[in-house]
């Protein structure tokens, strides 16, 4: 499958980042910060081999989205949707790649307002995921799956089409958050995306309910 061919060239940026790591760890401090709390302060520390793991972790996620769409039962629907994957699956591990980073400048004491960096980087992947969501044809591993989803065709595509909305506006909110205080921007946050979790299920369970009584008055 093509798709599996053009996500492998996301191995070279991957073997740049390793290379680049593996020359300035002797530099790193015993311990690197891996996690930011809700004010943007740094709350976790792990050994600096972490580092390695974290770099290493981009390459893990290639891997699967290479393969999930050969396993997935409906793998042929992947062809009907393939830029649209290749385009999420491409920010996504350049997201992680990114983050991978943020974590090593930290350890440097750069990257101080990193939790404002995160918040912008995760709305644009909001924003990326809503714009490609209405692109996903019905399989099993990438899109909007509910039970009610993945048991009709027509709902799966209008909750595609309602959730993709919904991920463009909660990726806006989320970046728009930045400029607001550490806790009000961690509640916006919260809020957005639990909001848009409900939607997503409750569309999509009244969608399905409309459509079978519909087809059991035919």
């Amino acid at each position: 499958m093509k798709i599996k061919h053009r996500l492998n060239f996301l191995y070279i940026p991957i073997a740049i980042s390793c290379i680049a790591t593996l020359f300035i760890y002797s530099s790193l401090p015993d311990l690197v910060p891996t996690h930011w709390n809700a004010a943007g302060e740094i709350d976790t520390y792990k050994p600096r081999y972490f580092v390695f793991l974290t770099g290493l972790l981009p390459a893990l996620f290639v891997f699967l989205f290479t393969i999930i769409p050969s396993i997935d039962p409906k793998s042929e629907n992947y062809k009907k949707h393939q830029k649209a994957y290749e385009i999420t699956a491409l920010y996504v591990v350049l997201f992680i790649l990114v983050i991978h980073w943020f974590c090593i400048l930290a350890s440097f004491g750069m990257m101080l307002h990193i939790d404002i960096f995160i918040r912008v980087l995760i709305g644009a992947l909001f924003i990326i995921i809503g714009n490609y969501l209405p692109q996903a044809k019905q399989n099993y591993t990438y899109g909007i799956r509910t039970p009610w989803t993945l048991d009709n065709n027509e709902v799966w595509e209008k909750t595609q089409h309602i959730g993709g909305r919904g991920f463009i506006i909660s990726g806006i909110i989320i970046i728009f958050s930045v400029f607001f205080s550490a806790k009000i921007a961690f509640w916006m946050d919260a809020v957005t995306i639990t909001s848009l979790v409900l939607l997503i299920f409750i569309y999509s369970y009244v969608t399905y309910s409309k459509i079978d009584n519909r087809e059991g008055d035919e």
